[in-house]
């Protein structure tokens, strides 16, 4: 299997570096010079870019930045031959920005080749075959209750189909048998690691009440980078199978 890792909202991470998995960096500016070069502008493309005027044309009217971005996560999904495509967004009230776009402009420009534009995207955004939102939280009150909040809107205004939550960064408990063996600071040790357990468990339980779908649980680790992505993809990979 083939990924394609596309980051946009100005992200600049360095690829993962993982063997099957390519990486694109995707900007509204980016978006605009190949919309046009596909048109035949490449050589008016190319003197637009060199003067700084590409980026400003990009974001000229609210929403064409995010409906341009949009287009280009369009075109390849239509067009590119990854098996899998991720689309690594930002936070929870830019995304929602990116995902109202498309209606956005439609009231504003309802003709045209925007108007087009924005509906090729909102019909994508009715096909679950194609294109689901997967949304990542901590297990933690604020970010479910922000994430639940997301959720509603994305499902219930937006009609874009959800895929499992992914619930990021969830403790480990006591081992069985540890007790503190009169050790003040190990038994104050113990009971903070098993107040923290009960309060992630009870966010995930609100979780499960306020949006019933289903859970992906990802550990805590202390790690960073590749070791990181490898680790959360082992949890990943697990609980995938734990649904099958």
């Amino acid at each position: 299997m083939t990924v394609l890792h596309v980051e946009i909202d100005g992200k600049r991470n360095e690829p993962l570096g993982i063997e099957g998995v390519d990486h694109l960096a995707l900007s509204a500016g980016a978006a605009l010079s190949e919309y046009l070069q596909g048109r035949g502008l490449g050589v008016l493309t190319k003197q637009l870019d060199r003067l700084g005027i590409v980026d400003l044309v990009a974001s000229t009217a609210p929403g064409i930045d995010d409906l341009l971005v949009l287009g280009r996560i369009k075109q390849l999904v239509r067009e590119d031959e990854h098996d899998v495509i991720i689309i690594d967004g930002p936070a929870a009230g830019h995304a929602l920005d990116l995902l109202r776009a498309p209606r956005t402009l439609k009231r504003t420009i309802p003709g045209g080749p925007i108007a087009q534009q924005a509906d090729d995207v909102l019909q994508m955004f009715t096909e679950p075959d194609k294109i689901r939102v997967l949304l990542v939280t901590r297990p933690a009150m604020t970010p479910v209750s922000e994430l639940v909040e997301t959720a509603h809107e994305i499902r219930d205004d937006l009609r874009v189909t959800l895929a499992p939550v992914v619930v990021n960064g969830i403790h480990t408990g006591v081992p069985a048998g540890v007790t503190a063996g009169g050790v003040a600071e190990l038994g104050t040790a113990i009971e903070y690691v098993c107040a923290r357990r009960e309060a992630e468990d009870e966010s995930m339980a609100m979780l499960s009440a306020a949006l019933p779908i289903a859970q992906l649980h990802a550990g805590h680790h202390v790690s960073s980078g590749n070791e990181l992505v490898r680790l959360v993809a082992g949890d990943l990979r697990d609980a995938i199978g734990d649904m099958e």
